[in-house]
């Protein structure tokens, strides 16, 4: 009897230590699972709340005048997101009263129908569709020129900063070649591996960790994409590219480097790419029907 009973408490042993390593083997799974990166639902609602904080308490009549009406904001290289991700290509915000449009040059436009507009002492936040908007009355400065307001726009989980004015002006409409002074070490790089000229930049971008993607044509058509450092030291990828594969808004501009002014052709319209310094840096080729 005294054998069974030590049977029966050897089993039990048994079963109790697979238990606890079972138990083991599920708290040590847990932590796998907590450390996965948050989701873009989870970043913009953090990135939102961080901003709101900033806005301060209820507006007045007078501080609520300031941020009343149309909005016109937009970003480049040199306006890079509050969390320090790096730094975005070239970027637009339309806020209308009751829409807000939001456009991003190879990645096509997204918006929405714009909500109650919350009014606060230090600036005011809307929401509209997929973006939460948040507008701050302090000087802004980007690629050399003051405006008096600073915009943020929410979307997909990354914070894009830029500066913005009240109404909206009409004009040329922002395209990748908006931050084309800030691409220009990038474009030279890449342009150095091209064997034949005349060459054209179809397409260049930013890309995380101080990349710039730079997409070329020479003149027998055959198209490149390039990816080198945004100070052009250094050019990571090169390699050819078939017709179908083409970025929003690409070959509209196309810039062309040197002094040489290229031939516009039907439906193209050349004017000069001026740097911030007012050098001139190329043609950009534009379509004009």
């Amino acid at each position: 009897m005294r054998t069974l009973m030590r049977g029966v408490g050897l089993s039990c042993a048994l079963m109790l230590t697979a238990v606890g390593l079972s138990a083991c083997q599920r708290q040590t799974e847990t932590p796998s699972e907590t450390n996965a990166p948050p989701s873009n639902e989870a970043r913009e609602a953090a990135l939102a709340a961080e901003q709101l904080a900033a806005l301060g308490g209820p507006a007045n009549a007078q501080q609520r005048a300031s941020y009343e009406g149309e909005f016109q904001a937009s970003g480049g290289i040199d306006a890079l997101a509050s969390d320090g991700a790096g730094a975005e290509g070239a970027w637009e915000l339309r806020l209308l009263t009751d829409y807000a449009q939001f456009s991003r040059p190879g990645l096509g436009d997204d918006g929405g129908i714009t909500g109650q507009r919350a009014y606060h002492e230090r600036g005011m936040r809307v929401v509209a569709g997929p973006l939460t908007i948040t507008i701050m009355q302090q000087a802004c400065t980007a690629s050399g020129i003051e405006l008096p307001y600073v915009a943020n726009v929410i979307f997909e989980g990354v914070s894009y900063q830029g500066c913005a004015r009240r109404g909206i002006e009409d004009g040329a409409r922002v395209t990748w070649a908006s931050v084309l002074p800030e691409l220009i070490p990038a474009i030279d790089a890449c342009l150095a591996r091209m064997t034949s000229r005349p060459v054209r930049v179809t397409f260049a971008t930013s890309l995380d960790e101080g990349q710039v993607s730079v997409r070329l044509r020479d003149a027998d058509g055959a198209r490149r994409e390039c990816i080198a450092s945004a100070s052009g030291s250094e050019v990571a990828v090169f390699e050819p590219i078939s017709d179908l594969d083409r970025r929003a808004g690409e070959g509209d501009p196309e810039f062309q480097r040197g002094g040489n002014e290229p031939r516009g052709g039907e439906c193209r319209a050349v004017e000069p790419a001026v740097g911030r310094d007012g050098q001139q840096l190329g043609w950009l080729i534009r379509r004009s029907c």
